[in-house]
């Protein structure tokens, strides 16, 4: 079977991938059968989309069962249909684009007696060559944010031609420096070259297409087209807002308001052009890999890319050496890395791979953030870290009742319901505990809540009902107020009638997180200098360098999310996502199970505030 453009991406990571992989040369000069091909391209194809869907809300997706996440590949064969529709508005020549695999353009080669194979999502042929162009289920916000802030204003490394499609500034033929110094320009340039990057992940893949494809036509004599093809990325457009159209029951993605299609199109054939000697490297690189199959250890680093939806497979594996609880990686801030007596940094991959594991095999010496060094003293004493006096004055800001808020959200890719963009954290349910006095609230009798039933636009629905139970007066408690904040200002500008309802909602909101960690110019209001203010409140040795409510929790309860059928938000929206294929005994079953869900995410709020109140009676 074939190399495809999505294991060859993987196989060059390191070479105990390969070896892992068990694959073997003599396997490697057939054709890959689509079958085979196109399962393992819905498996990156769902990370990725998973990757942007929780930029924000910041789950942990690794260990999520894929056969769940299926439910997203409609929202990506989607995608790849607008930009194929959309696309001869921005190109002329002819166009093959399919959501099927089987009719797509394919492009192989054979290099030292190993194939490599790639498809095309949209081919668009041209008087005397072609164009390449990959659609992704990410938004223009990876690239254009690339660039330079100054006086307000932002300016991008890219800018929009008068054909509509995105260009590097230096491609677009105008002098970078009118736009911001030629030094950050390079710098922000320099992001598109890096493979494990938000923009750099999307060009590498491109830029391997582009190799396979480039040696095929020199295979077959074609040399001559090689300087005619361009090479384009179709995304989402981060702009557009949906004005809420439907056709038959469909979404119809018209250009909106402003003059926005959904998609976006970004030349990138300059770029990808820079990437071939160092695709070319990775090829031999990997060739020798699956010459040696060598499984034995191999140094970690960024290629693992631990803890993201693209993460290596094989992490379980090669990261099973490091402790599962306060190893190294548990350090906050440690990404900065470490500095010794000399004064000589080192990151957190040197440290792993020269031995140092755990939080306390790291010498004390090169602690250099205070943190660093109070979660060390926890975890040797195994005593937890409290600051007192600020958990006091972070308690004296609560007001009754106290409103404990949390919302489950739908992240599609594509915008659902009027006023939403790509990826618009589309609010589905809330739970609500009301504690009217101080430690006064019942599980069940003092809870409330809305779960939309379908995939109807009950948006409407949710905003009434929360409005009602809210009061005007009190603290509505979250945690991790940076999301329901925006979601409420999202629903003030789509639903009027509610603005100032919601807006006050809003103006009422705390965070608890600012009582267990700290907020520091909630502090600095409250007296405490910026070096107190700035430190944590609360730190355990089992909250392992995280201060998620789920490492919380157990700190002050037996409360647990473990054995729930559904127990993180990526189970809650996929269920959800699988409404309208349930018949109506399982569908009566889910929706009892994601009230439980998110009901448990409220009363884990109440149940954290008291447990910090006895801590510090």
């Amino acid at each position: 079977m074939a190399i495809t453009k999505t294991n060859f991406i993987n196989y060059s990571r390191c070479p105990r991938y390969v070896a892992l992989a068990d694959l073997k040369k003599e396997k490697l000069k057939s054709m890959i059968s689509l079958e085979e091909y196109r399962k393992e391209e819905e498996e990156e194809i769902i990370r990725e989309v998973l990757g942007d869907m929780y930029d924000e809300a910041g789950n942990d997706l690794i260990d999520v069962r894929n056969e769940h996440l299926e439910v997203m590949m409609p929202y990506y064969g989607m995608v790849e249909l607008l930009a194929g529709f959309l696309a001869p508005k921005y190109f002329s020549g002819t166009f093959k684009y399919s959501a099927s695999t089987l009719a797509q353009e394919s492009f192989d080669c054979v290099i030292d007696n190993i194939r490599y194979l790639c498809y095309v999502d949209i081919y668009n042929e041209t008087d005397n060559a072609f164009n390449i162009i990959e659609a992704k289920a990410t938004t223009t916000n990876k690239f254009l944010s690339l660039g330079v802030k100054d006086d307000g204003k932002f300016n991008s490394i890219f800018t929009k031609g008068s054909d509509g499609v995105y260009r590097l500034l230096e491609d677009a033929g105008l002098n970078v420096e009118d736009f911001m110094p030629l030094k950050k320009y390079e710098f922000n340039r320099s992001k598109l070259f890096n493979r494990f990057g938000e923009a750099g992940h999307y060009v590498y893949d491109l830029a391997v297409q582009r190799y396979i494809l480039e040696n095929d036509l020199k295979a077959n004599g074609e040399v001559d087209k090689i300087p005619l093809i361009k090479y384009y990325l179709a995304v989402l457009n981060g702009d557009y807002v949906f004005d809420g159209k439907y056709e038959h029951g469909e979404p119809l993605y018209e250009t909106d308001k402003n003059g926005n299609d959904i998609i976006c199109f970004i030349d990138l054939t300059s770029v990808t052009k820079d990437y071939m000697d160092k695709i070319d490297l990775d090829r031999k690189r990997v060739a020798g890999y699956i010459d040696d199959l060598n499984g034995d250890e191999f140094p970690l680093g960024e290629y693992c890319e631990k803890k993201k939806t693209t993460c290596c497979k094989f992490c379980k594996v090669c990261w099973s050496k490091l402790p599962e609880i306060n190893s190294i990686m548990a350090y906050l801030d440690g990404h900065h890395g470490f500095k010794d007596k000399e004064g000589r940094k080192y990151s957190r991959f040197e440290l792993i791979n020269d031995g140092y594991l755990s939080m306390l095999d790291v010498p004390e010496s090169m602690l250099n953030r205070e943190k660093n060094v109070i979660q060390r003293r926890v975890v040797e004493t195994n005593k937890p870290y409290i600051n007192v006096d600020k958990i006091r004055d972070g308690f004296k800001e609560l007001k009754y009742p106290i409103y404990h808020l949390d919302f489950e959200t739908f992240p599609c890719p594509l915008p659902r319901y009027k006023g939403e963009k790509c990826y618009t954290q589309s609010v589905f349910q809330f739970s609500l505990h009301i504690e009217r006095e101080p430690g006064v609230c019942d599980k069940e009798k003092d809870h409330y809540g809305f779960l939309a039933p379908d995939h109807l636009d009950r948006r409407e629905e949710l905003v009434k009902l929360m409005c009602e139970l809210i009061g005007d007066s009190g603290t509505v408690l979250v945690y991790n107020d940076s999301f329901e904040k925006t979601r409420l200002k999202e629903l003030a500008d789509i639903f009027p009638e509610y603005r100032n309802k919601l807006l006050k909602i809003r103006d009422n909101i705390f965070d608890l997180m600012n009582i267990v960690k700290t907020k520091t110019s909630l502090y600095e209001s409250l007296g405490y200098d910026k070096k107190d203010a700035m430190m944590f409140n609360y730190y355990a040795s089992s909250m392992n360098g995280s201060f998620s409510i789920k490492k919380i929790l157990p700190i002050f309860s037996d409360l647990t999310y473990k054995g729930m059928e559904i127990g993180n938000g990526v189970e809650a929206l996929v269920t959800y996502a699988s409404f309208p294929k349930m018949d109506k005994l399982n569908f009566e079953h889910k929706y009892e199970k994601l009230v439980e869900y998110c009901k448990q995410d409220t009363w884990a709020m109440f149940v954290v505030l008291e447990g910090l109140k006895a801590t510090v009676k």
